[in-house]
């Protein structure tokens, strides 16, 4: 992942293995033959990479057999949906959570969203979501909660700052009623 990011001595590294299809190990006495496929992903433009010398042009065509461009998240919106449905079924089981799906109104924030985080973003939002969330469908203000999303989502929706401090409100009374206002508790 990120092969963009490999400093230059371990690429050198990485093409004289690729190359000999050899490895030598720290501190062993004998090489070792090596039969692998490598399949490696950035989010970088490694030819601009290679004219600045930051990336081995030799390693890029070494590695560049078979290239596949995968476009972001947000070029393919119509993944979303599909893709919240298996997030939040992969964050009920591991939290023990029973979040069902989102509300249309979580749906068009997160439909919305710029997603510069891609898929992994995604993911993060919808496992903050699900924590979150006291009914089993996840609402617009679930998806608010979150940190940095929820500036970026309230570009998006003008009424999300309103809607977030009258949940915060409501959720304060509800507290305050539970322990009967006593503030010590």
């Amino acid at each position: 992942d990120e092969i963009g990011e490999l400093p230059l001595p371990l690429q050198s590294k990485l093409l004289r293995v690729l190359q000999e299809r050899t490895v030598d190990r720290l501190g062993g006495t004998k090489t070792i033959p090596v039969d692998v496929r490598v399949l490696a992903s950035t989010n970088q433009n490694l030819e601009e990479k290679i004219e600045k010398c930051e990336f081995r042009e030799d390693l890029y065509y070494r590695m560049n057999v078979v290239g596949i461009r995968l476009p972001s998240l947000r070029e393919r919106k119509e993944d979303i949906p599909l893709l919240i449905e298996h997030f939040i079924t992969k964050k009920n089981l591991e939290m023990g959570k029973h979040c069902v799906g989102v509300s249309d109104e979580a749906l068009r924030l997160l439909m919305g969203y710029e997603w510069k985080g891609n898929i992994r973003e995604l993911e993060n939002v919808i496992e903050r979501a699900v924590i979150f969330a006291e009914n089993e469908v996840i609402e617009g203000v679930d998806i608010g909660l979150m940190g940095s999303g929820a500036t970026a989502l309230s570009g998006k929706n003008e009424n999300l700052h309103d809607s977030l401090r009258a949940y915060e409100k409501e959720q304060i009374y509800r507290v305050l009623n539970k322990y009967d206002w006593n503030k010590a508790k």
